[in-house]
This record gives structure tokens, sequence and C-alpha cells, in this order.
């Protein structure tokens, strides 16, 4: 089994960052523009009003989706989660992930960073070493795991969204919803929603 990780170390700018939802219906496809997508609002209410928006597509599906329909997911928890957590939410709700997202911040400046892993196989499994090769390298310590990118039933994601762990579970990029090329051909992640966890620190709704 291969197993990789990509390690982006971002820092985390003071630069306003909001969200948009693609419109239309259940089994409607629009077209969307990433980049737009995810600089609409610059307050909190702008960010809650985008959770509410993502959570009427949520209630749709549930309503109306067949009960085995899959989702390409991109999850926001509500706090951060260390590697058990995260594992057990992955076994609990069947999730075939693509990819997790954590939170560094550097020792000496304070400044947060973000990595990405992507994952193969479907496994939850990485090279550990090449994490902490990386802190150090960035003088940072692990805060923990922010997002997770994934495929989910309909009947796991009716149960996944109402986890204490998880702020949000954002359908934008699914085929159902969005008219996304890369997605469509390749099946790829590389077209997934960007995750909202920045905004819960910046407006402080993180859970402790």
């Amino acid at each position: 089994m291969k197993k990789f990780i990509l390690v982006l170390l971002i820092l985390v700018a003071s630069i306003p960052i909001g969200y948009k939802i693609a419109t239309g219906k259940y089994s409607e496809k629009q077209p969307v523009n990433f980049i737009q997508s995810i600089r609409m609002s610059q307050t909190k209410e702008g960010l809650l009003s985008y959770k509410q928006s993502i959570e009427i597509k949520l209630d749709m599906i549930e309503k109306e989706a067949p009960e085995m329909e899959v989702y390409f997911v991109t999850i926001t928890f509500s706090q951060y989660l260390n590697e058990f957590e995260l594992e057990d939410l992955v076994k609990r709700y069947n999730l075939k992930v693509h990819a997790i997202v954590g939170r560094t911040i550097e020792k000496d400046t304070g400044l947060k960073g973000t990595f990405l892993i992507g994952i193969e196989d479907m496994k939850i499994e990485y090279d550990k070493k090449d994490l902490e090769n990386m802190l150090s390298r960035n003088d940072a310590v692990f805060k923990g795991f922010i997002e997770l990118i994934a495929d989910v039933s309909k009947r796991d994601l009716c149960l996944l969204k109402n986890d204490e762990r998880v702020f949000l579970v954002d359908v934008s990029a699914d085929s159902h919803f969005v008219l996304n090329p890369k997605h469509e051909k390749t099946k790829s992640w590389d077209g997934y929603m960007q995750g909202i966890f920045d905004g819960l620190e910046k407006f402080g709704l993180v859970k402790p």
C-alpha cells in the first residue's frame, strides 16, 4: 500500500476571506469559480450565513436523495482534533478520505500555518516522521487537524453533520451541485471546496 504526505506550510495572513455557495436545487449542476467562492464575506455574520446556506442543501439531501448516494465533501471541524479523534470520526461515519488538513503554530512568532496531507487508498496513514521534520524546519508545533476532504454516503452524511466535532459538512464541490470539470472527469479531489476553519479561528468560534 502506498502512502504519501503533501506538506504545504502556508502562513495565515490577515486577509479578509469569506465564502459563497453555488445556487440550485438538488441534482442541478451549476458552474462555480472557486477563487471567487472564498472571497465574498468578511464578517462573522457572513460565515454563519454561509453555514446556514449549506445546511439548507444538507436538509434537501436528507429529504430527497437516495439512501446510498455518495457525496464529495469538505468537512470543517468545530475544534482541533488529535490523531485518535480523527480516526474515530473516519471510522464512525465510514468516510473515504482523500486529504486531511492540519494547523501548526510557529513557536517564536505565533504565526499560524496550514498543511495538507494527501491520502492514497482512502486510508488515514501518513509518514509521521515527515510531519515532524516539517514542524522542526519551521520551528512550529502541531495544533491539531482542522479539516478533511472525503466521500460520504447520504446515510452517514445525515449523522455526520450532527456530530459535535463537526462545524460544517460542505457539499458545494459535489458534482450534484457544481459542474467541476476536473472532478467530473478524473474523480480527483483537486477540485475540493476550501474549508472555513480559518474563519472559526478569526471569529472565536473554535470549541475548546
